[in-house]
């Protein structure tokens, strides 16, 4: 995604061909909430609960918790997955098929769907799993031991807002930390917990989100889906009532893109004056939204100013690398 951000699923996963036993994960790698066993960390992200498990060689295997639903995704640190057509995760007991899906450079492995209940079930019982893409294993781990059930039904309980050893649920969460509004009431900013940027959004209509992100002095855009799933496409365009542009979409899910590459200076000279944002995949609209009298010149101005660590009416900025 936008420079390296993640806004919703995947965490990234390395190939491995034989079975490996995890490594107790640290705490503050990814400001997770560790379980009592030391294996597996739980933390909100973006509406959703993630539960992480590194094991030997660097390779996080992931569950995603998503309104009582989960999913799973690999993430190497050490170069490309193996490509196929066909996935399967195997316990001593189970086996469960699913069509595999990558991320950028095929370094992140994911399912695009969610366990039904049959595989959770067989999850919580298992000692041992492997994920296997056209038949040949790509991660191998030991279960057993970790709490791995725990952090199953953890991960579940947090995506449905329930609190409990990880904290607060996704719901609680975000009743307790709405992001504050400008001065015109529409756009929201906030700070990242995971890096040196900051998010504003609107919503538009009733099932489209416009973000605008702002890291390392750059700002770029995004849109996510409130309801329902993103059209995909392969070319996406950028318009303003006074400019336009191409560019290449990229997707984290269904229901999240963003451009790979930040606004250069023509475009965000000519965002700041723009009285309406369009953006669309292979001729159809995602967003299209007026932006005048929003308070979005300054909102830029404010992102920026947040993602280099700066306090404002949206609070403290983004917390810097040390």
């Amino acid at each position: 995604m936008l420079w390296g951000i993640r806004m919703r699923l995947i965490h990234t996963l390395a190939a491995i061909a034989v079975a490996l036993a995890p490594l107790p994960a640290l705490a503050d790698a990814r400001d997770a909430v560790m379980n009592k066993e030391g294996y597996w960390g739980i933390d909100v992200d973006s509406g959703s609960c993630a539960a992480s498990m590194t094991l030997q060689g660097g390779a996080i295997f992931l569950l995603r918790g998503t309104d009582g639903q989960v999913t799973f995704g690999l993430f190497s640190t050490k170069g490309a997955i193996r490509k196929g057509k066909t996935g399967r995760i195997q316990t001593e007991a189970y086996g469960f098929d699913f069509k595999p899906s990558y991320g950028e450079n095929n370094e992140t492995l994911y399912y695009d769907g969610d366990f039904d209940a049959r595989a959770l079930a067989a999850l919580r019982l298992a000692r041992q799993a492997q994920v296997l893409i056209d038949g040949q294993p790509v991660a191998a781990m030991t279960l057993e031991g970790t709490g791995f059930e725990g952090a199953l039904d953890g991960v579940v309980a947090c995506s449905k807002g329930e609190s409990g050893w990880w904290g607060k649920g996704v719901g609680a969460t975000s009743a307790e930390a709405d992001p504050p509004l400008n001065k015109e009431g529409v756009w929201a900013l906030e700070a990242s917990k995971e890096g040196p940027y900051c998010i504003g959004h609107a919503l538009v209509g009733e099932d489209r989100q416009l973000q605008l992100l702002a890291a390392g002095g750059q700002v770029g855009m995004a849109v996510g889906a409130v309801k329902g799933k993103l059209p995909r496409g392969r070319r996406g365009k950028f318009e303003t009532d006074a400019y336009s542009f191409a560019f290449k979409p990229k997707y984290d899910g269904d229901r999240y893109m963003a451009s790979d590459e930040p606004f250069d200076s023509q475009a965000l000279f000519t965002l700041r004056r723009a009285k309406w944002v369009r953006i669309s995949v292979d001729g159809r609209m995602l967003v299209d939204a007026e932006v005048a009298d929003t308070g979005f010149p300054q909102l830029i101005d404010d992102a920026l100013a947040c993602a280099a660590g700066r306090e404002g009416w949206w609070g403290a900025g983004a917390r810097q690398p040390s």
